[in-house]
């Protein structure tokens, strides 16, 4: 970008002196002259998930014009699959700057990025994101996934051949469900060094390639690898999560119900029970009192049908 600015440099410099007093309608002209020709034309890959929630919305317009906007924008850049995408603040978002600083300050950007990851698919999930911004240059977001092609290969491979192998067509919603939730826990581990925080890379626990290909898993691994079978299956879900955990949350048969694979797993003799946390409402979830499953209700107003 700083070079096809820097190649109409002179051709701008002309026009300012000529209309310096249009200065700022000129650099937005020019602006919105880019936006159209080279960054609107963003394609969407085949994990956009149309289904929009409380929290977010797609913002697929040219001009961002609010701190809305903005979150909304990095939602839909994720959403869409894109490893690149720009848009221009609009000329009426004059604290575009201060607020972009102070999501980029601290953990601020990599948590917003977390939640976000919770409202796409899995697969267009991102380990993190580079934001690059400046007075009159674009806002561009360069985006590096979790998954890498070869590892979705793999995946998409064992859903296949789980779901041709398991699921009927006569099944219910919640059958189809309960099918994955059980092979998921039966070929799975959890992984006790990464919950210990021990430094081990000998399984990509942490996602659904640990879980379906390498048969173990943490939190984040099993909710990516439930959530990748129901948007296989059609069924409209997202992750919800916390500081310390995260699950699924799922929508059937008119309303939104919990489910943790996580805490169905049994990892003791004495944890047996596999179906506590399987397709469960808010009441009954806080009947449990297991002080983990907590979520911010703001982000997550869903989980609270």
């Amino acid at each position: 970008m700083k070079k096809f600015i820097l190649g109409f440099g002179l051709f701008m410099i002309v026009l300012i002196s000529i209309a310096n007093f249009f200065k700022d309608d000129i650099i937005y002209s020019y602006n919105a002259y880019v936006i159209k020709t080279k960054y609107s034309n963003t394609t969407k890959n085949d994990y956009f998930l149309e289904d929009n929630f409380s929290y977010v919305d797609n913002y697929s317009d040219l001009n961002i014009k609010s701190k809305i906007d903005l979150t909304n924008y990095i939602y839909y850049a994720l959403n869409t699959g894109t490893s690149y995408i720009e848009r221009y603040a609009d000329k009426s978002y004059t604290s575009y700057i201060e607020e972009l600083n102070n999501l980029t300050e601290g953990e601020g950007l990599s948590t917003i990025v977390s939640i976000l990851n919770d409202f796409v698919h899995p697969f267009n999930s991102s380990k993190n994101i580079y934001i690059t911004y400046g007075k009159n240059n674009p806002i561009s977001l360069e985006i590096t996934k979790v998954y890498s092609d070869e590892e979705i290969d793999e995946i998409n491979k064992v859903v296949d051949k789980v779901i041709a192998e398991n699921i009927k067509s006569n099944m219910t919603a919640s059958d189809k469900i309960k099918v994955i939730h059980d092979y998921i826990i039966d070929n799975t581990k959890y992984d006790q060094l990464k919950y210990k925080n021990i430094e081990d890379d000998t399984y990509k626990s942490n996602t659904a390639y640990g879980v379906l290909l390498q048969g173990y898993g943490t939190c984040s691994g099993y909710a990516d690898a439930m959530a990748i079978f129901l948007n296989r299956l059609g069924i409209v879900n997202f992750k919800i999560s916390n500081k310390e955990h995260i699950w699924n949350l799922v929508y059937i048969d008119g309303s939104w119900k919990h489910l943790d694979l996580t805490w169905d797993d049994p990892i003791s003799k004495t944890n047996l029970n596999r179906n506590l946390y399987f397709l469960i409402d808010y009441e009954t979830l806080t009947k449990l009192n297991d002080g983990i499953h907590y979520f911010n209700q703001y982000i997550y107003p869903e989980g609270l049908n």
